[in-house]
């Protein structure tokens, strides 16, 4: 639970109370991403393939709360909503990103060659769920970065639209 008036307050909370994202590290929202794949294999001339391949994705996203004090302002109640709208829109990406990922795993598994074994065949799938995996992750580091680099133009763009939209009423 965020609580706070200003924006400082808001920012200091929201690293404080955020999820928590391991080695003490806490941010505003989380989505935590977990692929599971069930695979398994048919003996077939030239040795052994895929029977059968499905990835599922369980995806768990944390955004923020507010406990907004009776007294808080307009602005900084405007302030919270584009905050969390925001986290809001980011945490989604996130998800999008594993979401293509798993058609990727999945198109990948149905596209091995076989093996001369169902062993061989299962170290294979094991090794490039490993490879996929990474690059998935090597993504989702990736938009983290470019985000940081975007976050503080495009919250004062839209702090700057939920103000005039409030102003307006």
């Amino acid at each position: 639970m965020v609580r706070g008036k200003t924006f400082d307050e808001l920012n200091r909370q929201l690293g404080m109370n955020g999820p928590d994202l391991g080695r003490g590290a806490r941010h505003a929202g989380s989505t935590e991403v977990s692929f599971k794949s069930n695979v398994s294999y048919k003996n077939q001339p030239g040795g052994c393939g895929i029977r059968h391949a499905q990835v599922t994705l369980d995806l768990h996203t944390t955004l923020p709360r507010w406990a907004s004090p009776a007294n808080s302002s307009p602005d900084t109640r405007t302030l919270w909503k584009t905050l969390r709208e925001d986290i809001a829109t980011h945490e989604a990406e996130h998800s999008h990103i594993a979401k293509l990922w798993l058609k990727r795993i999945e198109a990948k598994l149905r596209t091995l060659p076989p093996e001369r074994t169902c062993s061989a065949m299962e170290a294979r799938v094991n090794e490039s769920v490993r490879t996929l995996l990474k690059q998935h992750e090597s993504e989702q580091i990736a938009f983290d970065a470019a985000e940081s680099k975007r976050i503080d133009a495009r919250l004062k763009r839209k702090l700057q639209e939920n103000q005039s939209r409030v102003a307006k009423r």
